[in-house]
Formats: structure tokens, sequence, C-alpha cells
């Protein structure tokens, strides 16, 4: 500690089955899919630490042919310890179609955050802290932007979040300039291989960069069944690993879950060091 000077953490929220709805990402993924859709994810995350992640997540999207537009919306709330987030998206995609079913969709997104810090969970350990001394609530507008290629095989695409990162202000000293929402960039590629009539395999690979922090690797393979069953794993670098499980009913409703078990140094807990996740969606 003597000669430690500074520390970064993760300011997004993360799902495990990101492959799944790649705009909560990505606002050109926005529609991606051809249909309307509708759902939600939940996430708890090391509940045997006190103050642990929880996430949840709600969404919508739906791509209007005629005018060869997406329109999406994300709901959420994010919790870790003293710290909470919550905001809302709007996200709006257009696609230039390249023939057969090729697309190139460009995509622009607004959002609104709450950035909140419950005083009362730090003012026994810190006293002299000065955030006690703000308002520990602070509201800010940020932007996204993003490009998706996609196909009936390939998908990839780059996208950027919280393009404008405003400073939070909680704490108004020159000795405090960083306190802010940092950029983020992402580059997500999938690609779906059909083995035969009933099975297709989904390799899937993601790549997280900001500048304050080193970049995060994650990639994993699924295979789905008759469009009815669909199971998998990934492996995130240096963090943990999930495996996935999942139904969908009348091709319309998926339910999945995934589970994800951290290497050191968060296995030496007894209990409650993985993350549970379970994710609903429907497509009209």
């Amino acid at each position: 500690m003597l000669f430690f000077s500074t520390a970064t953490g993760q300011q997004l929220y993360k799902v495990s089955q990101f492959m799944e709805h790649s705009f909560l990402q990505n606002p050109a993924a926005v529609g991606a899919n051809g249909s309307g859709t509708v759902g939600g994810a939940y996430r708890s995350q090391w509940s045997g630490i006190e103050g642990g992640p929880v996430t949840a997540v709600l969404f919508a999207d739906k791509y209007f042919a005629k005018m060869n537009t997406g329109l999406g919306i994300v709901l959420y709330s994010d919790k870790t310890g003293p710290t909470s987030r919550t905001g809302g998206e709007l996200n709006l995609s257009y696609s230039v179609h390249l023939g057969g079913d090729k697309r190139l969709m460009i995509g622009l997104g607004g959002q609104v955050i709450q950035f909140r810090v419950d005083k009362s969970k730090i003012a026994a350990s810190l006293p002299n802290d000065p955030l006690l001394a703000s308002s520990g609530s602070t509201i800010k507008g940020d932007a996204n932007a993003g490009i998706y290629y996609r196909s009936n095989t390939l998908n990839v695409g780059i996208s950027a979040k919280q393009l404008i990162q405003p400073k939070l202000g909680f704490i108004k000293t020159a000795a405090n300039p960083k306190g802010m929402l940092y950029r983020q960039y992402f580059l997500a590629a999938n690609y779906y291989i059909r083995t035969d009539e009933a099975n297709v395999l989904l390799p899937h690979v993601e790549v997280r960069y900001q500048p304050e922090a080193p970049v995060d690797y994650e990639g994993g393979l699924i295979l789905y069944h008759k469009d009815l069953l669909h199971f998998g794993f990934s492996a995130h670098y240096r963090q943990d690993y999930t495996v996935f499980l999942g139904v969908k009913i009348k091709h319309k409703l998926t339910i999945g879950y995934a589970y994800d078990i951290y290497n050191n140094p968060v296995s030496t807990f007894e209990s409650g060091f993985g993350a549970h996740e379970i994710m609903l969606r429907y497509a009209f």
C-alpha cells in the first residue's frame, strides 16, 4: 500500500449472455434480427462479498424494414457496494443493404444516467471523506455510436459508449480532475456454423477497451439444437469461466441461464464467489 498510486475499475454493467442481445453494447445492432423483441436480464455477482454487483436490464428493439431503420430502448439498474447507476438509452440504427442477407448497419444513441453514492454506507468507516459533503447523486447525459455488419453467418460490430465523458462533479477541486464517466470501446463478433439440419454452432468473441484499464477479452462456443435448446461455455481472460443453458418455447420465448465461475482471488471464498444470470426474451 505504501507504493500504490491509483486503482481503476469497470464502469459499465456486464452481462455474460451478450451474444444473445448485441444491441446492449452496440446501438448499430438495434433491429439486426429483423423482428421485434422485448426482454430482460437479471444478474447477481459475488453474493459472498457484501455489496457485490447486482444488475437488472430491460430492453426492446424493432426493425422497420420499409425505412431500413431499427429502434431500441434499454433501461438498467446497476449497484455495486455504495454506488449505483440507473439509466435509460434510446438507440437508432440505419441499414445499408449489400445484397442478399447482408447489411451494414450504422447506429447512434443517447442516454441519461443517474450516478449515486449512498453516503450512509461509507460515513462510519470514512468520516472525513469529502464526498460526504456532496449531494451524492448526479444526473448526466451521454451518447453511444457503432457500426455493425449483419449476415446469416458472420456478424461483426464495433462500438463506443460514453462518448461525451461527462464529469460527475461530486468533489469539485483541482485535485480531482478525473471524476468522470470514461469512454469505452467494444469489438464483438460471432459466426453461425450449421453442422446439420438440427444443430448450429456459434463461436463468439468480444474485446472491451478502456484507456484507463487493461484490455478485456472474452470468447466461447454455443450449440443451438433445433431452435429449441442451447448450451455452451466461454472464458473471460484472467477472470472467469461461464457456462450457458437455455430453452426456446414455440420459437418465440427464450429463457437463458448463465453461471460464472471466478478465478482467484475471488474463488478463495467458501461460497458465493460466482455469478448467476437469467435472461428472458420474446421475439414477435
